[in-house]
């Protein structure tokens, strides 16, 4: 699947050419989208990929099987994604240019929906199915993400664990059966963005998340009624372990400590 294949082609003495600066930022240009990265969705097809491919080299090795196996790739791949593909495959497949820069503007514009669960994977320096190379450019690049936030004490527990992502800048919480919405027919007009409520973010603060230094919004594909119930909901299960969080650590740093 390479998209330049001669290194003799005049295209790569163009792109040479091309001063770092601007390069870096036509690669950043190129790298944005409305559709967020799904990088749970790529590990799951990539490992029912490796399976396929394992199974038609045995059976019938060869060119044909391997080209098999990556329409099957292509094929289970969400519409949404394919983009995401398409530019990962680019600046992984051309030159050592595109894969020293292109792996920064990919992390550092794409925004990713990370699951609290899916962080530790995700930034961990022996994540399974994620280089360390690759991991450690997720960890020091990745400024935007979306999350996928079941209304519960547990996860909820976890929003301070994204400042592992060392260069955050915005956090969307999505409280709803989010990935059936994102992998579908996403697109921005579907979810509505509420400000965090008051209370949600001063608990935040105290259990350590650096709010003043995130925006934070929430996403519901749901109306503004129903987005209170849900709301509610979060408030039940999550606010007191967030309230005895936020104790604790005032009492360890003395006073109520705001995150900083």
């Amino acid at each position: 699947m390479s998209l330049i294949s001669d290194a003799s082609d005049p295209t790569f003495s163009a792109i040479s050419r091309i001063p770092d600066e601007i390069f870096s930022t036509i690669l950043r240009y190129t790298m944005r989208s409305e559709m967020p990265v799904h990088p749970e969705h790529f590990l799951k097809v990539g490992r029912q990929f490796r399976k396929i491919c394992h199974a038609n080299d045995t059976k019938n090795p060869g060119p044909s099987a391997s080209t098999s196996s990556e329409l099957w790739f292509l094929d289970q791949l969400e519409p949404g994604q394919m983009e995401h593909f398409k530019h990962w495959l680019l600046i992984n497949s051309t030159c050592r240019r595109f894969r020293a820069w292109g792996k920064e503007a990919f992390f550092f514009e794409k925004v990713f929906i990370v699951r609290p669960k899916f962080l530790k994977t995700l930034t961990g320096k022996t994540a399974k199915g994620i280089s360390a190379e690759n991991s450690a450019t997720a960890r020091s690049c990745i400024r935007h993400v979306i999350v996928p936030l079941e209304p519960c004490a547990s996860e909820t527990l976890v929003l301070p664990q994204f400042h592992a992502l060392q260069r955050l800048r915005s956090m969307s919480i999505q409280i709803s059966d989010f990935n059936q919405q994102i992998l579908g027919n996403w697109h921005p007009t579907i979810l509505k963005r509420y400000s965090l409520r008051k209370e949600f973010t001063r608990l935040l603060r105290g259990s350590g998340l650096r709010v003043h230094q995130l925006q934070m919004d929430v996403l519901s594909d749901h109306n503004e009624t129903e987005y209170h119930h849900q709301m509610e909901d979060l408030a039940d299960e999550a606010y007191r372990c967030l309230r005895i969080v936020s104790m604790l650590r005032g009492e360890k740093f003395g006073g109520f400590v705001d995150g900083k």
